[in-house]
């Protein structure tokens, strides 16, 4: 059962660009990277709840709760996703990574993110989801939830990318998004039938009923702490790079579009529907000129797929590709 769905970043992005419309033009890279970033991660973690949501939403023994942010002594924890199994007082914390390369780690620990020959190095995933592990439980011990036995803090990542596994620890879980409802059934296979059946006796009688599930689910809601930020501070925006209020000119709302979308042009047209996970993949006729047209509107903001022959995108991005193959078309 679903207990608490995601929280939007719709604002966080409008006040984004609101900032990159009254910011100096050599803040414009900054604004638009992070933009990039808040995009590509709430695709993810959209991605990895559809999955989830599909493999898990209609159970009554296991209970989803969505965007996590809950304060703990000095400290927040923000987990992506929870799942939690009432019969076994169990709970799996999942870290959602939005890595689009190849994820690696050495026999030091060290984590890079490869993109083709270049490599990146980044933050160690299996250590921030068992940081939000360890503030978890402190958060349950606190509020003295004494129904979840173990948390398993797990890093998804995008089933598009790949892992290098070699010098992963035992106990460090990397599962691609889409393949996590197989990992979690093979983890409990482990348990062995006998031990499952005993496990399933125990708590039945003494565990955590539905109703200390909902209770559970609604108190993580009610302690959500809304995420407050400074963009302007965090991005080193000085005051005197914003222009006053008066002197912006006001954008056009976006136009609402209902999907499937289907843009006519004069070369043929072009088609956007929604995928199963939010995402957008549209395609054009096959039309030389029309062809150019698109994948100039489509570059950097949008991933080909050749088996399709579809462009996809975050649905955040719809009205920029559709105004960029506008003046591409009026060019």
């Amino acid at each position: 059962m679903i207990l608490k769905e995601a929280s939007a970043v719709a604002a966080d992005i409008a006040e984004l660009e609101q900032l990159r419309a009254s910011a100096s033009h050599t803040h414009h890279a900054a604004i638009d990277k992070r933009l990039v970033r808040l995009r590509k991660g709430a695709t993810g973690e959209r991605s990895a709840a559809h999955f989830l949501n599909r493999e898990f939403g209609n159970s009554e023994s296991i209970g989803l709760v969505h965007d996590v942010r809950i304060a703990v002594g000095g400290d927040v924890a923000q987990i992506d996703h929870l799942i939690i199994h009432r019969f076994q007082q169990a709970a799996w914390l999942l870290e959602t990574k939005s890595y689009s390369g190849r994820l690696s780690c050495d026999e030091h620990g060290d984590w890079t993110m490869w993109y083709g020959k270049k490599p990146t190095p980044v933050a160690s995933p299996v250590n921030q989801a068992r940081r939000q592990a360890i503030l978890l439980r402190q958060w349950l011990d606190e509020a003295k939830v004494t129904t979840v036995r173990t948390i398993t803090p797990v890093v998804l990542v995008s089933p598009t990318s790949s892992v290098k596994r070699k010098h992963l620890a035992s106990d460090a879980h990397v599962v691609k998004s889409d393949n996590f409802g197989a990992w979690w059934l093979q983890q409990a296979d482990k348990i062995g039938v006998v031990s499952a059946l005993s496990m399933f006796g125990r708590h039945l009688a003494n565990g955590m009923s539905a109703q200390d599930l909902t209770e559970l689910g609604q108190r993580l809601s009610d302690a959500y702490v809304p995420a407050v930020r400074d963009w302007r501070k965090e991005l080193s925006i000085p005051a005197k790079a914003i222009a006053p209020a008066a002197e912006l000119t006001p954008s056009p709302a976006p136009m609402p579009a209902a999907f499937p979308h289907t843009i006519d042009t004069v070369h043929g047209a072009i088609t956007i529907r929604e995928l199963p996970d939010g995402r957008l993949a549209l395609r054009s006729d096959t039309n030389e000129e029309l062809i150019s047209v698109v994948r100039g509107a489509c570059k950097g903001k949008a991933r080909w797929n050749p088996r399709f022959k579809n462009w996809v995108f975050d649905a955040e991005l719809f009205d920029d590709i559709r105004v960029a193959i506008a003046r591409k078309l009026d060019a």
